[in-house]
């Protein structure tokens, strides 16, 4: 079975395992034989609950970097394409600089430009190279205009500190000695560890006879069935929701010296790597009070441009909670009516006859222009009032509710944009400690039973050493409701 082709799944709670159920199809055994297929089935599982919606979308769709050791780096490769800042008072005098194909003297702080290049301003000014010699601290770059026109000067404003000048190509005369040169841009190194995760429980010998039942279907109709512990299960949906916390949350612990300050009960160092929201461009996070179609489009629009220009494309999911939902659901609602769009009555929006009439429906997804697509995914974690307790002044509800976060689960040269990362063979590390009973419902019934635990029952401990990696961080961002002051 495909992880990444599971579709609907059923639960069933029973009191005994049902006939026909082996113990190969016990959960742990399923772990012991795939374990890093069994995760991404049980993320994806999980998540389509709203619950583990990370988790669902990396390590459940099979988006997951396996890595040796704690620490792991990648290399962002940006455009070699750069628009250029003058950096001192040009040479040139006079107020129609370039009249009569007079040249032009610039200053940069960059040599990156060779004679031949075919330069353009701000204001979509062509010049070619003539020359390029240093004074020692800036570049001189001399330049004449392309338009034939002897007549056309340039805006003083295009040459003086600030204004930016970009390469489109390069031309050359004929027995020409060489061309323009080759731009290489070095990438742009980013570095990440993974945060060590555990969580134990224990199932009493009575509790070891509720069992779930867990049917997972594929889309051509034919299922899988699992069977583990009803306690079991209960600590899984847990333990999901934890690594999801710890993906969004966690907050990188390496001080400037590269040391770790946080200590455990041995006093051996607890990692803590960047979490996703610690990941995402500080300069993508803002604010609305209200949220708007207009606000959206500007900027989904700034992501899609920041994919581009690190050679990547977009496929944007928003996550936000319940009142974010009603948030953009009346703001895509608002712009259908300020275009004048009539929904038809099509049994889509509108269902039952006579006086037992329903409407139905509001808005998950929202297509702006250039083809830019965004879907919302309800996150169940920003709705936790336990963990934000920070209400809404009119609604009552978590502030959080109303955050979206958008990422983007485009490609950067082919690798999925937003990864889980694990550690080999500890992604989901399981084992058990028996005590009277094992996860097998094997009862020590006789002295010469030897067991590990003295428990009227058995412990399961899970552990997991595990990050998340964006690797273009500027193409994901956060819009964050800013409340109004209530006045009584």
């Amino acid at each position: 079975m495909n992880q990444q082709n599971v579709s609907p799944l059923q639960l069933h709670q029973l009191r005994k395992l049902p006939s026909g159920m082996t113990e190969s199809q016990h959960l742990s055994n399923a772990y012991l034989t795939e374990p890093e297929r069994m995760d991404g089935v049980l993320a994806f599982a999980f998540g389509t609950q709203n619950e583990n919606v990370l988790a669902m979308l990396t390590g459940g769709l099979g988006n997951t970097r396996f890595i040796d050791n704690r620490e792991y780096k990648w290399d962002l490769h940006g455009q070699t394409e750069v628009a250029i800042e003058i950096s001192g008072d040009p040479i040139t005098s006079g107020d129609k600089p370039g009249l009569g194909g007079m040249p032009i003297h610039m200053k940069f702080a960059e040599n990156r430009f060779v004679v031949s290049d075919n330069i353009v301003s701000d204001d979509g000014t062509q010049a070619r190279v003539q020359a390029v010699r240093s004074n020692g601290l800036d570049y001189i770059v001399s330049v004449v205009l392309t338009d034939p026109d002897r007549a056309k000067w340039i805006d003083p404003s295009q040459i003086k500190p600030g204004a930016r000048w970009s390469k489109d190509y390069s031309t050359v005369e004929e027995f020409s000695a060489k061309g323009g040169g080759t731009d290489f841009q070095a990438p742009m190194t980013l570095t990440n560890q993974l945060t060590t995760l555990r969580k134990s429980y224990t199932v009493t010998r009575s509790a070891a006879t509720d069992v779930m039942v867990i049917e997972l279907f594929s889309p051509d109709g034919k299922s899988t069935k699992l069977w583990t512990k009803l306690a079991e299960w209960t600590a899984l949906a847990q333990w999901y929701k934890e690594i999801d916390k710890a993906l969004l949350y966690s907050i990188y612990n390496k001080d400037s010296q590269g040391i770790v300050q946080l200590k455990g009960e041995n006093q051996r160092p607890v990692y803590h790597g960047a979490g996703l929201r610690q990941q995402i461009s500080p300069a993508n996070k803002r604010t609305y009070f209200k949220l708007t179609y207009e606000i959206l489009d500007s900027f989904l629009l700034d992501l899609s441009y920041n994919a581009n220009r690190w050679g990547g494309n977009y496929n944007f999911v928003a996550l936000t909670g319940k009142m974010g939902m009603r948030e953009f659901d009346r703001a895509i609602q608002e712009r259908r009516n300020a275009l004048g769009i009539t929904v038809t009555d099509s049994g889509t929006f509108i269902t039952g006859k006579g006086d037992e009439l329903t409407l139905t429906g509001h808005f998950k997804s929202v297509q702006f222009m250039n083809g830019i697509n965004l879907t919302l995914k309800e996150f169940n974690p920003y709705d936790d009032i336990v963990r934000h307790r920070t209400l809404h002044p009119v609604s009552k509800k978590p502030i959080e509710s109303y955050r979206f976060t958008f990422l983007n689960f485009g490609t950067i040269n082919g690798k999925a944009n937003i990864r889980k990362v694990a550690k080999r063979d500890s992604e989901n590390a399981m084992w058990h400690v028996c005590g009277s009973t094992s996860p097998f419902g094997d009862v020590a019934k006789s002295i010469s039973t030897m067991r590990s635990s003295g428990l009227d029952g058995y412990e399961v401990h899970l552990l997991a050493e595990i990050g998340i990696q964006v690797q273009d961080p500027t193409s994901c961002g956060e819009l964050i409701m800013v409340t109004p002051k209530i006045y009584n």
